[in-house]
């Protein structure tokens, strides 16, 4: 037993029987051909059949072809529509097209050739309409899915965010904790300011501060990397820096940097080799004995600032690093100075002259970061932290933070 073909339907309205009955029998083997001598008769039939192409007489009493066919716009929007009209009425056929929605007009009599071909024609329209309506459902379905994925993987991300960014600022506590403590500072430097911005909640920058013999030990280093790489590294030197001074009970500069170089390469298990990171840390440290006004400072390229009066000079480190290093190991060297009342010392890394900022967007440069300290050096300690950190803000903009950033400033 063979399954019947399904046949296109069409919808033929006329209110010539004849009419009807001549385009039946030329085309009932190819279609299934509904007719209706009315366009009241052929709205019912669109009711109950599942129309795919209408052709309507355009001269037909209470209701015109064209009328007819605009009734049918809503309810079947996919359906063709084509209009036969017998006069040269150019009136009638642009009001057919314009409000029938009409694939075609066709005028009488009609070669049964040529209809035949507009027929296939048409249906070939009404197809590719089903077939797009059908692609557009899809892709609304996929489109819905995918949205849907969207929105759970942006929940999941979010979720995970969350999780990492608490962690990460439970590790921050942990980083804070290790530091001194105010109290510790506001005794050992009654007058001071710190001003820290991580650029990732943790830092890799990091201040260290202890008296030993009646001097203070006072510390400011820069990590390679930020974020909790350098985080890492900070936890690092704070502990190898308490081991070296509290422990081992020197208070030389550059001997402290020294025994601070072998600890990291130890640690680091580096040897020097060229394809292995030389993680490590760029710092400043000086040792004040406020009894005899002396200051001693070490630095691993990292430069001291000390500012009397109006005039700023730079005390600048040795060429290399806390870690290993391309060039042979030498001993940090130190510089001995008498200090005045009122001096000002300020201890910093490089994140404050390197921010990217202003109108050209442009680094803010170490001559530009030394001439704001001179200009504001007469001001109270927090107030000079209040300058530091407002010009930053200015100066940065919606520009990104490109590095963490550490100043310690310090009044004799």
């Amino acid at each position: 037993m063979t399954n019947k073909i399904s046949l296109p339907k069409i919808l033929y309205v006329d209110d010539e029987k004849d009419n009807l009955t001549v385009f039946n029998s030329a085309f009932r083997r190819y279609y299934e051909i509904h007719l209706a001598d009315s366009g009241k008769e052929g709205l019912e039939i669109m009711k109950t059949n599942n129309i795919q192409l209408i052709i309507s007489d355009q001269r037909m009493p209470g209701m015109t072809g064209t009328e007819f066919l605009e009734r049918t716009i809503t309810d079947y929007p996919d359906c063709i529509r084509i209009i036969l009209t017998g006069f040269s009425d150019i009136d009638a056929v642009i009001q057919a097209i314009n409000m029938g929605q009409v694939y075609r007009y066709v005028t009488k009599p009609w070669d049964k050739e040529e209809m035949k071909i507009m027929i296939d024609n048409a249906l070939e329209t009404y197809n590719l309409k089903q077939h797009n309506r059908k692609l557009i459902e899809d892709l609304k379905d996929v489109n819905k899915s995918l949205e849907q994925k969207v929105i759970e993987r942006t929940k999941e991300i979010e979720y995970k965010n969350k999780e990492i960014t608490s962690s990460i600022r439970y590790a921050s506590r942990i980083q804070n904790a290790l530091l001194p403590p105010i109290e510790e500072l506001d005794k050992l430097l009654p007058s001071h300011f710190i001003l820290g911005i991580p650029r990732d909640i943790v830092s890799g920058d990091y201040y260290w501060i202890a008296g030993k013999d009646d001097k203070v030990i006072l510390t400011v280093a820069d990590c390679t990397g930020h974020g909790v790489p350098g985080a890492f590294m900070s936890i690092l030197g704070v502990a190898f820096l308490n081991e070296i001074v509290n422990k081992a009970g020197t208070t030389s500069a550059e001997e402290i940097l020294n025994q601070l170089r072998r600890l990291v390469i130890k640690s680091l298990h580096q040897t020097g080799k060229q394809d292995e990171t030389r993680d490590g840390m760029e710092l400043a440290l000086c040792v004040i004995d406020f009894n005899k006004n002396i200051l001693q400072y070490s630095g691993a390229l990292r430069p001291l600032y000390l500012i009397r009066d109006t005039n700023l000079e730079e005390f600048k480190g040795d060429p290399m690093p806390i870690g290993i290093s391309l060039k042979e190991e030498v001993s940090f060297s130190s510089k001995r100075f008498g200090f005045k009342k009122d001096d000002i010392i300020y201890l910093f890394t490089d994140g404050y002259a390197d921010q990217f900022g202003g109108k050209e967007r442009k680094k803010f440069r170490s001559d530009s970061f030394r001439k704001f300290l001179v200009d504001i050096h007469h001001l109270p300690m927090q107030e000079q932290k209040i300058a530091l950190e407002k010009k930053y803000e200015e100066w940065r903009g919606k520009n990104e933070q490109i590095d963490d950033i550490l100043i310690v400033g310090v009044r004799m």
